[in-house]
């Protein structure tokens, strides 16, 4: 066979998974071709899935080397980069990886750039599923299987932020995200092999996070390990033994998990989901496709030497395969976390200049406004036209609004009489306006500091009809400081009261209108 041909066949057996076949037909061709790049590409690729990888930076110094032109030299630099990121040879990764870059660079002066390549969408079949709602079964399945067992895992970042912000999974998620305290660690991991999940081999192993693989639908599953600290709770990519700069801390404030009823049985869930995805995201109700968390995320307590050389491993991965757009993005996320690298700035302008000259639309980042969690108590019986305008006028104060819907025997206890309508029936419809982000149903009546601290709430915001009303609502408050309430005016011409007599007085029959003619 023709050594293309042989490479092809080399390439398909590593996709299989049939790496010792693979080496056998790629061990003889390097030593038959020791300064082909193209044997090189495909043996290192195999050398870093098979705990192999130290033997890659000798070879691939040897083809950069022998390398010619700045494009072949960045792809070589970045090998060598990786190789080193895995063996945890940061310093030397860091290094390679600005070499790479300072050729992409030169390619860019030169007017040119790495043509642009067709992404093969591998995970297409798992996007569909996904999108079909197949994977959110999947995650209610594992969840409530392991609740059973007592190991209290929960939907934890994407996997989170799509259930709260659309209702469902994004469908153009990859994988599911879930959560454990540290304490299960170990019996989690031991439950979900015993479930089926298999554990997928990690480049870097982290004490604290984990990949499996579902043998059925071929979706990724990854496990994140949380601790308490303090006050604090926290995860991320731990490495024991390594110094500062080779650890990933994210920092969040205590949530707490309560249960959740689902078709597979009851499963945990956070009960302050907004805390979790406001620490890593900021403004998660703004979608941001070009989002990538392990660099990007709120909550980083340092930009360390492992997020760098993160960030700097997919940027030129990304301008390598011409995909301009996205590689401006990894370097504008990269300054955003700090200002004051050098090669990122000038890697993001001469991307900017090379698609201005290409007629190619630069990125525009969202901007990630301040969260700031509005919440109000209401009756809203009989729900109207100025429960509309409090509503609309409550949302701007800020970026999400909670309405606790208060129960019926309060009701009682301030009116001396039922509503009209159930709790329950009134939460349906106060959910559904589209001014409200959530509601509550089972909150104290007095809001105090602890309770607005404890659900992440900075304003508190009611209406009043009346002198008494307003006096009894102070009352209610008066813990909080003056800068945490905000009073609304009251929308005049429309109640509750006023609608239950015009239902009694027959407003709307055939009698009625007689009569008013």
């Amino acid at each position: 066979m023709k050594l293309d041909e042989l490479l092809l066949k080399a390439k398909e057996l590593i996709i299989a998974g049939k790496y010792n076949d693979a080496d056998g037909i790629l061990e003889p061709l390097k030593s038959e071709y020791p300064l082909s790049p193209e044997v090189a590409r495909v043996w290192c690729s195999l050398a870093m899935r098979t705990g192999r990888t130290a033997d890659v930076p000798a070879y691939a110094a040897k083809i950069y080397a022998h390398a010619q032109g700045d494009f072949h030299k960045a792809h070589w630099a970045h090998v060598l980069g990786t190789a080193s990121f895995i063996l945890l040879d940061l310093s030397t990764a860091h290094a390679h990886f600005t070499y790479a870059l300072n050729h992409l660079m030169a390619l860019a002066k030169s007017g040119k750039i790495p043509p642009q390549k067709e992404q093969v969408k591998s995970g297409q079949a798992d996007m569909n599923v996904f999108a079909s709602g197949e994977a959110e079964k999947l995650l209610w399945r594992t969840c409530a299987e392991l609740a059973r067992q007592d190991i209290p895992v929960f939907p934890f970042a994407g996997t989170l932020l799509g259930l709260i912000r659309n209702g469902c999974l994004l469908d153009f998620d990859k994988d599911l995200d879930i959560a454990v305290q540290m304490e299960f660690w170990d019996t989690c991991c031991a439950a979900l092999e015993r479930a089926g999940w298999a554990r997928a081999p990690m480049r870097i192993e982290y004490a604290n996070y984990r990949d499996y693989v579902h043998p059925g639908l071929g979706i990724t599953l990854d496990v994140c390990g949380l601790q308490a600290r303090g006050k604090q709770i926290v995860g991320g990519f731990a490495l024991p033994g390594y110094p500062d700069e080779y650890q990933r801390v994210s920092v969040f404030p205590k949530f707490d998990l309560t249960q959740r009823d689902t078709d597979y049985g009851t499963a945990w869930f956070p009960r302050q989901p907004e805390r979790i995805l406001t620490a890593f995201y900021g403004d998660w109700r703004t979608p941001n496709p070009n989002w990538d968390t392990v660099i990007s995320a709120c909550n980083l307590e340092n930009f360390t030497q492992l997020v760098r050389c993160y960030a700097y491993h997919r940027l030129i991965q990304r301008w390598l395969l011409g995909d301009l757009a996205k590689a401006w993005c990894y370097a504008h996320q990269i300054v955003m976390k700090d200002p004051d690298d050098v090669l990122a700035l000038r890697s993001r302008q001469w991307m900017e200049r090379a698609m201005t000259r290409l007629n190619r639309e630069i990125p525009v980042w969202p901007k990630n406004r301040q969260q700031k969690r509005v919440y109000t108590r209401m009756v809203a019986d009989l729900f109207h036209e100025g429960h509309v305008s409090f509503l609309r006028a409550a949302r701007a104060l800020g970026t999400h609004l909670t309405v606790c819907v208060v129960s019926d025997e309060r009701v009682v206890e301030n009116k001396g009489k039922l509503p009209v309508m159930k709790q329950a029936e009134r939460a349906v419809v106060v959910a559904a306006c589209k001014y409200v982000d959530a509601v509550m149903t089972e909150t104290p009546a007095s809001v105090t500091p602890e309770f607005m601290q404890q659900n992440g709430f900075d304003t508190y915001t009611f209406a009043c009809a009346s002198e008494q009303e307003r006096r009894d609502k102070y009352k209610l408050c008066e813990t909080l400081p003056p800068e945490m309430i905000q009073e609304l005016t009251y929308t005049p011409g429309i109640s509750t009261s006023e609608l239950v007599v015009r239902i009694l007085s027959g407003v709307g029959s055939k009698e009625a209108e007689t009569k008013r003619e």
